[in-house]
């Protein structure tokens, strides 16, 4: 549960106003002193037969106690779980809830210790708006709950198939994820959007107990089954798809344009160092809101667009307005390669020696492997490739390199890949290894003899204690894949620390 202390006593009060937002300016319109929480926002926009779209032509931000980045910044129907700048369509959840013509409302306690502000930003139309706003404020106590509420909106067109992924929020801890809604507009008509995959929510990845969640299908992370295809909207308490269309395009089938929601409140999810959340797609145009939790000030992940760009069919690609995210360390990752009756876990790779240069070798795949298929070998995936891959908050996702080109629901197949860096020293020590995998893996350090930490059927951590010597030390970790409980999740979770507690960066070495 979200567990917010708060505390006794509130008085109830209230914010109404209604004001047009001239175009390109930015207008606040609530303005309130701490300590307080915001309960209920509601807001209703100029009537969509005079605006068409005119739910992303007008921003929400939201700030706290006089922090200068907001803690909330999106599309305003964006943020109340209005995906593609539709107006309106049925949606009832504890926190969101939307009535026809533009009446939005969201539930999220926002609480704050100094003040918060509320302001709207139009593009370049004018826009008018409606706005109620109820609020506590605690005239006799102080605000002891550390968290602020935060919210981010992100959109790409289009996105990567068989890549890595839709990047949806990257938030440094400790908090706690709310929940998110995900819009997709189908273009890619290779497979379905569902089959790109589900959320893939990486947790603490430097800290003591790094967790890993995968979903399977997309539509399984709403609650629903066999809904990647067809399904009927439907609004229901924590998760479901309440917009589902088929919409004619001018092709000879029509597109899926679909939302869907997904709240952590009985399941919560905190997170203590990081969090990292993505979802698996493929080349479509997708849109997200994410909610939640978070102690100290906002770290931005993505830049919003241009106001043209944030309407949906719109180019924006991945990369265009995304900010650095803190850098954990960086690999060369080689792969995929096939592992028959374990035969590559069991085999001495060229990819582990220390004379290996090559960008590729032999990828032991076996006859009918997915990595031989038409679309595996235009993507390179049929012979064992070397690839420079910058770890997500201290995780490596082979995933995001390796995976085959075949249809089906995140697909996976019995393989191996191998991630070496460097670690530098800055003297001779004993350095402590925190690895978390599922699966087999196989850890090098150095000319040492690899070291089989034995496989683990869910994504658990454990310490080894290695040598170290001054200056560059080379580490090797190889890592199977079969579909196990975390259906086909191919990552490791790695940190080095020094015995004064020093954090040590892997870092690829030049070639």
């Amino acid at each position: 549960m979200l567990n917010l202390d708060l505390p006794d006593g509130p008085v109830p009060s209230r914010v109404s106003v209604k004001r047009s937002v001239p175009a390109n300016e930015r207008v606040p319109f609530a303005e309130m002193e701490g300590p307080g929480c915001i309960r209920h926002i509601w807001v209703a926009l100029k009537h969509p037969k005079a605006v068409s779209m005119g739910n992303r032509k007008i921003l929400i931000r939201i700030f706290f106690d006089d922090e200068p980045v907001p803690f909330v910044e999106a599309p305003v129907g964006d943020f109340f779980g209005l995906m593609h700048g539709l107006d309106w369509y049925d949606l009832n959840t504890p926190f969101l809830s939307a009535k026809a013509w533009n009446g939005m409302n969201c539930y999220f306690p926002m609480p704050f210790a100094g003040g918060a502000r509320v302001e709207f930003e139009a593009g370049p139309e004018d826009q008018f708006v409606h706005m109620q706003l109820d609020w506590h404020r605690y005239p006799n106590a102080r605000l002891a709950e550390p968290r602020r509420f935060c919210a981010r909106w992100r959109r790409e067109n289009p996105t990567e198939r068989y890549g890595r992924d839709f990047l949806m929020l990257d938030a440094d801890g400790p908090g706690q994820l709310l929940g998110f809604v995900y819009g997709v507009r189908l273009l890619d008509d290779v497979d379905r959007w569902s089959h790109g995959g589900s959320d893939n929510i990486y947790i603490d990845g430097q800290g003591d107990h790094p967790a890993y969640l995968r979903g399977i299908g997309g539509e399984d992370t709403f609650g629903a089954g066999y809904g990647g295809a067809l399904h009927p909207p439907e609004t229901h308490l924590y998760a479901a798809m309440p917009y589902y269309m088929h919409e004619d395009v001018g092709d000879a089938r029509p597109a899926q344009r679909l939302a869907g929601y997904r709240f952590f409140v009985p399941d919560a999810i905190p997170f203590r160092e990081s969090i990292h959340l993505r979802f698996g797609c493929m080349r479509n145009d997708i849109c997200s809101t994410v909610y939640w939790y978070q102690q100290g000030a906002v770290r931005p992940f993505f830049r919003l667009p241009d106001f043209s760009r944030l309407l949906p069919g719109t180019e924006l690609p991945g990369g265009t307005c995304d900010l650095p995210l803190p850098d954990t360390g960086s690999w060369w990752i080689c792969g995929p390669f096939g592992n028959a009756g374990n035969g590559a876990m069991k085999a001495a790779l060229p990819a582990e020696s220390e004379r290996d240069t090559g960008a590729t070798c032999d990828a032991m795949h076996e006859e009918g492997s997915p990595w031989l298929t038409a679309g595996s070998k235009a993507a390179g995936l049929d012979a064992a490739r070397r690839r420079r891959y910058d770890a997500i908050r201290g995780f490596v996702d082979f995933n995001h390199a390796f995976r085959p080109h075949v249809r089906g629901v995140a697909p996976t197949h019995p393989g191996v890949a191998i991630a070496k860096s460097v670690l530098h020293a800055p003297r001779d020590l004993t350095a402590r290894l925190r690895i978390a995998w599922d699966d087999q893996l196989i850890l090098s350090v150095n000319d040492g003899k690899p070291d089989d930490l034995g496989h683990h059927s869910a994504f658990v951590a454990r310490t080894v204690e290695v040598p170290l010597r001054k200056g560059q030390n080379t580490v090797r970790v190889k890592l199977s894949n079969t579909a196990g409980s975390t259906h086909g999740g191919w990552a490791f979770a790695f940190r080095a620390t020094t015995p004064d507690g020093s954090v040590l960066v892997p870092q690829c070495e030049k070639t």
